[in-house]
């Protein structure tokens, strides 16, 4: 199976995630892999509040581009929507987040 792909670009109108809500099918699918567009900015985490045991740990790599991924497994046992918070560091070290939504399909 392969995960559900997500594109995180982050400019001067701030943070977006394409495509937002990520949709994750049950028979088709083991999790989310959200993936930055620029480099420079670092995953460093997701927190899925209300997702139980539905999603594991984060994943975190860096790509052949130099942009870094990140991969969450999801078990769509419970389906229904997911608020999530994405956390990253800018180029310059600081903190942020960004809160899209994920979707469990049957």
């Amino acid at each position: 199976m392969s995960y559900a792909s997500c594109t995180v670009t982050i400019n001067n109108n701030g943070v977006t995630c394409n495509p937002d809500p990520v949709i994750v099918t049950r028979n088709s699918q083991d999790g989310v892999q959200w993936t930055m567009a620029q480099s420079g900015y670092t995953f460093t985490g997701v927190d899925i509040p209300g997702g139980g045991s539905d999603f594991g740990p984060p994943d975190i790599t860096t790509n052949n581009a130099g942009r870094s991924v990140m991969t969450v497994t999801d078990s769509v046992q419970d389906l229904g929507d997911y608020s999530y918070t994405i956390l990253y560091t800018t180029p310059s070290g600081e903190r942020r987040s960004f809160d899209p939504t994920i979707r469990n399909n049957p």
